[in-house]
Formats: C-alpha cells, structure tokens, sequence
C-alpha cells in the first residue's frame, strides 16, 4: 500500500502532466497555481515577466468577457461551463480553449479561490468552422436551388418523387404535395421516349450524368439532366437529382435561324449563279475558265460551310474537293491530320487550292496521265498549334521556274498569308512543284 508521501508525489504528478490545463486563482483572479501542462501550451515566461492574474491570459475579448461575466458568475453561481474563449501563447498564434471553473468557499460561504479546468479546442473550433463553411455553402446552394427557374427534383432509385424546388412547381404546373410520391416517369412523359427515366439511369455509370433532349406532347423541348447523388451511406440505394430546362424558345430560335441559313444560302448560290453568267458574257473566252474555276471554288467552299449551319469547315473535306475537282482520288494521295478551320481561313485556302489544282492540270502533274499529287498535313513540333501543309506533284512534265509572278501565284501568297496568318514557300523542283503552307488553325470567331 502507498504511503501519504508517495500519494501526493502521484496527486502531483497526475496534476502537472493532466491532458488538460488546471489553473487555481484568487477571488480577484491573482493566479495562485498554473499547471505544467499549461504553462506548455503558452510558452509561459518565468520570472518578473511571467502574467499575473488569469485575464492577463486571455485575448481581448476573452478578458473583457472575464471581468464582465465570468468573474461575476462565478461569484454568483458558483460555477461556469466550458466558455469558449483563446489564450495568449508566447511567440505563437491564440490558443482556442474551452473554460470551466468553479468557486471554492469558506464557511461562511464566501469564495477563497477559482479553480479552473482549460481544454485545448483547436480540433473543435476547426469542427466548428468547417460546420460553418459547409453550412453557408449549403445554404448558397439551396438559395440557387429555390430560385431556379429549371425543374429540380430529388427521386429515388424507383423514380418516386422525393422533393423538389419551386420552379418545377412552376414548369409542371402542379404542387408538390399532389405529387410526392408519385413515379417522374408517370408525371413527365415523353410520346418518343416511355421509358426515359430507367434509360437515363442506366447510362449514369458512377458519377456520370445523363443528357438529353425531347419534347413532350404539347410541343414543348425540354433538356433533362439525370445526376447521380452520390451523398447516401454504403449500404442504401442512390438517389437522382433531374434538371428540367424548357427550351421551347431555343428551338423555336434555332428553326427560324436554320430558316435564314437555308434562305441566305440559296441567295449566295443564285448571286454567285448570275455573276458567272455576267462573267461569260463580258469577259474576253481566255479568261473564262479561269474565273469561273475561281467561283466554283468560292462557291464549293460555301456549301461545305453552309450545311447543318456550320461556320467551320474539316481540312480533309476541302483536300477531298480538291481531289474530286481534278478527276478524283486516284490523281490525290492525302495524309495526315485534319484540322477545323473558320470560313475565312477555309475559303481563303479552298482558293489556293483550286489555284495549285488548276495550274497542275494546266502545266504541272495532273497535266500528264500518271501523274499525281501528294498532299501531307503534319503538326510541327514547337507546340504551338502549327500545321504544315504540303502540296508535291509527282510524275510530271520538268518544271522550269517562270520568270515573272503570275496572277495566280500572286493571289496564293496574299490570300494564304492575310487570311491564313502563315508561310508560304513555293519551290519549282525539277520533279514537281512544291508548295508548303505553314499556319495555325483559328479557334471558331477567332
């Protein structure tokens, strides 16, 4: 059995090392007893400038809170439970704590001491701030939720109708305590699609979301976001949230501009028509071809642009033109990668094209039976975004460099160069010409 001696040395013990600061002070808040554990936390300094009273502690807050509250508590009521408050650390950042105290009284019932408890809360105030932070962003999430002019719904696995915001009240025209319950398939159908929901639910492979669009038999377009909500516990089936967006008037945006297009496509075509017959008739009969080729050339371009829309137009479709406009593949050996270029840049280079076609039929490759044309596309390696296109005929008559600059050649280098943005090297090799384009694709509206 222990002695006395050896009980205390342990009391003592037990309090210096306590995972937890022990302070005892004075009814007037004079610090009697600081534990080591304490004294660790803070860097406690010792000597003359070591703190002296128990607010002295505490942060500004925390002292003005003491003397206005705590103290006077404690006198009071005799007790005080975990005030969340921050310390003082010596060459350190405040320390969270949770205090507690309790008055010691005489017999007369007046207090002879304060004896506190101080725990370390930096964990919990880290807790408590992420609480915090989770439940603003929650609550900014829920705000964007209920003012969505889209449906949002939360159902099950089933489809059963879970809850949903006030804009699929909106949109569906109906309240959500006459639908709770009800299955989203059987409350929002689509003629063309019966089954939409199980359909959409099997392509969400893990967190992937399903989309699509549809129209409802009233003739509204609807775009349908099916999500996965991936917050249940191990164990429970998933839950879907699906985003109703009315796109009627998109659609209705879309025909009408597909209308224009198709209408201002037609005008281009009956414009270009009519200038080349002005052209047939005016211009001296040397000269026709080649203007005409010229305008056929704009004219293809055009088409490949104007169809589904599109203001881009894919490399190899116009190298593909090209091809059939001089006899087709057989004359043409395309290889490489493709590239989608603008309509400025694919008109402009459908133009050279036809230029370099023309002169091969007329004086180069194609101007001969076996002869042919390789066309290279290739990115080049300074990770710019730079293709190097290359245009090499093969098979034909000797070429001799010109002595002077034609039309044509004259208008390869200026367009190519402004629309394009790149370089252009011709080189009249013995073998064949050799054209090489070098430039970079724009981004669409670029």
């Amino acid at each position: 059995m222990e002695s006395k001696e050896e009980l205390r040395s342990s009391f003592t013990e037990l309090l210096e090392d306590a995972p937890c600061g022990i302070v005892v002070t004075d009814p007037d808040g004079r610090l009697q007893y600081v534990n080591e554990t304490l004294k660790r936390w803070l860097n406690l300094p010792t000597g003359s400038e070591r703190p002296q009273r128990l607010p002295d502690l505490l942060t500004g807050p925390g002292k003005l809170f003491y003397e206005t509250h705590l103290a006077p508590m404690l006198r009071l009521q005799g007790f005080a439970r975990e005030i969340s408050c921050s310390l003082k650390v010596t060459d350190g950042a405040p320390l969270p704590v949770l205090l507690s105290g309790v008055a010691r009284r005489d017999a007369e019932g007046r207090p002879t001491r304060f004896d506190y408890t101080v725990f370390d809360a930096r964990e919990r105030r880290m807790y408590e701030d992420n609480l915090r932070t989770a439940r603003r962003k929650a609550d900014e999430l829920a705000a964007i939720v209920r003012t969505s002019p889209n449906a949002i719904l939360r159902v099950d696995a089933e489809g059963v109708i879970i809850n949903w915001n006030a804009g699929a009240e909106r949109l569906l025209g109906r309240s959500f305590d006459a639908v709770q319950g009800l299955c989203v398939q059987d409350l929002i159908r689509f003629a063309d699609q019966p089954d939409w929901f199980p359909r959409a639910v099997a392509s969400c492979t893990g967190a992937r979301e399903s989309v699509f669009e549809t129209m409802d038999d009233k003739g509204q377009h609807f775009e349908i976001t099916v999500v996965p909500i991936e917050e249940q516990e191990i164990g429970f089936k998933r839950n879907f949230s699906i985003i109703l967006r009315d796109i009627t008037d998109r659609k209705k945006a879309e025909f009408r501009l597909k209308v224009a297009m198709n209408e201002m496509k037609h005008r281009i075509k009956n414009t270009l028509t009519v200038v080349g017959g002005i052209a047939k008739q005016t211009l001296p009969a040397e000269h026709r071809p080649l203007f005409i080729g010229r305008l056929q050339a704009m004219s293809k371009a055009h088409d490949i642009l104007a169809s589904e829309d599109q203001k881009t137009a894919d490399l190899m479709d116009l190298l593909t033109l090209t091809a059939e406009e001089a006899g087709g593949g057989a004359r043409f050996r395309i290889s490489g990668v493709s590239a989608t270029l603008p309509s400025k840049q694919a008109t402009s280079l459908s133009m050279a094209l036809h230029e370099l076609t023309t002169n091969a039929l007329k004086y180069g490759a194609l101007s001969e039976p076996d002869g042919y044309v390789e066309v290279t596309c290739e990115p080049l390696d300074q990770g710019e975004g730079l293709l190097r296109l290359m245009w090499q005929e093969r098979d034909g008559p000797p070429v001799v460099a010109p002595t002077h600059k034609g039309f044509g050649s004259k208008m390869i280098h200026t367009v190519l160069r402004s629309d394009l943005g790149g370089e252009v090297e011709v080189d009249y090799r013995p073998e064949g010409l050799c054209c090489v384009v070098t430039f970079r694709p724009e981004e669409e509206g670029g």
